[in-house]
């Protein structure tokens, strides 16, 4: 494996060709190989793998219809976009928390929701992001995110609401038909 650093961040390039060994622990695995070390009989030199044929998936859109959880209560704020990296753009609406969709659709009572809100709330305001909660995994590797996908909230909104994705597709398939 190769990292190369970008304008838009490191860049993987993994290995073309590996082959099955035994390492020191007498366990199996797939080691790379250089492509010279690859048997000519094997044929996998001539092999080229294209980009599959065939149309865009559809963009990803939440359900539009004005009786649905989606707009029942609905979004406080929005829409808003962001470009991810993997050349999607989403659009996004803020929701009262105990208010989103998924809230709204967890079989709890609006008492129940309420109390979650209250602890959502008592969160934002004691939890801020200059402090570790959870200690360091003492194994493996944290994943990384987007940074596109940390947004930040509108003002007044900072307590008690969350950002809720509402759509995504490619960059190129935009229009503004969004929920919300």
């Amino acid at each position: 494996m190769r990292q190369t650093e970008t304008k838009d961040g490191p860049l993987v390039t993994l290995p073309e060709y590996y082959r099955l060994a035994t390492n020191a622990n007498k366990k199996v695995e797939w080691i790379p190989v250089r492509a010279e070390e690859v048997p000519a009989e094997a044929g996998l030199a001539e092999i080229r793998f294209s980009r599959p044929a065939g149309q865009r998936p559809e963009p990803y859109v939440t359900p539009d219809a004005p009786e649905s959880c989606w707009k029942q209560p609905g979004p406080v704020a929005g829409p808003f976009q962001t470009a991810l990296g993997d050349g999607s753009v989403v659009t996004y609406y803020w929701y009262r928390f105990a208010d989103q969709p998924a809230m709204l659709n967890a079989d709890l009572t609006p008492a129940e929701r309420e109390v979650a809100q209250a602890r959502v709330e008592k969160l934002h305001r004691n939890w801020t992001k200059d402090r570790d909660y959870l200690p360091p995994p003492a194994i493996g590797k944290l994943a990384e995110l987007d940074p596109a996908l940390i947004v930040t909230p509108p003002p007044g909104l900072e307590v008690g609401y969350v950002p809720i994705v509402t759509r995504q597709a490619a960059k190129d398939t935009l229009t503004v038909k969004d929920s919300g």
